[in-house]
């Protein structure tokens, strides 16, 4: 019986889609981005990044309209990672468990997944599904409820230090950072491994096989 459970972190993982994040809020909010580099951002939910940027909560239901709005019509396959597609098909032919979480709202989530063009509707996690989003375990001991699976039966693949400390913190130990171009200021220190290539994955064997 397989006792192996994949979940995968969404932007940065599926989607290189940090830079396409930043230049949206650049486009929307030129003035507040003005001295913030993308890097700054990375892992944070959008109202983390609001916040951060000096929009007052107040403002933040119609900003993130726009943002939502502006990003989906911006998004496309182009932006998916090498190999995902394939590695997730993998999963599916073998029937291994698998789920996303993410800090994004919802919309955002499903725009992104999308762009794998999976013949299923995948679990989801989002950030309009916790009252905490990353770091905090949350994310991940709800995904864990919904494979009904074991910390130690999981592997998780992440682009963020928040995010592996949200892995990491619900007792997953196999978390797998997966690094991008905007990956520089990630120290990855609690990561049990840093990959470069899906295929360096520990448990790899099981999946592409």
């Amino acid at each position: 019986m397989n006792t192996l459970n994949v979940i995968f972190d969404i932007d940065g993982v599926i989607v290189d889609s940090e830079q396409l994040h930043f230049d949206v809020l650049s486009a929307l909010l030129p003035a507040q981005t003005r001295g913030v580099s993308p890097e700054d951002l990375i892992g944070l939910s959008l109202e983390a990044t609001l916040l951060r940027i000096g929009i007052a909560p107040e403002q933040h239901h119609d900003i993130t309209t726009q943002i939502i709005s502006a990003y989906k019509a911006s998004l496309g396959p182009r932006y998916l990672r090498a190999g995902i597609r394939g590695f997730i098909q993998h999963l599916m032919a073998q029937q291994i468990p698998f789920g996303f979480v993410s800090t994004a709202p919802r919309d955002i989530c499903l725009a992104n997944i999308a762009t794998l063009a999976l013949p299923i509707t995948p679990l989801l996690i989002s950030g309009d599904d916790v009252g905490r989003t990353k770091p905090h375990p949350d994310p991940y001991l709800a995904m864990l409820q919904r494979l009904g699976a074991r910390p130690d039966q999981t592997i998780v693949i992440e682009d963020t230090d928040l995010g592996i400390q949200a892995a990491t913190d619900a007792g997953i130990e196999r978390v797998y950072g997966w690094p991008h171009g905007l990956s520089g200021t990630e120290s990855y220190a609690r990561a049990h491994k840093v990959i470069h290539a899906l295929s360096e994955i520990d448990a790899v064997e099981a999946i592409l096989t």
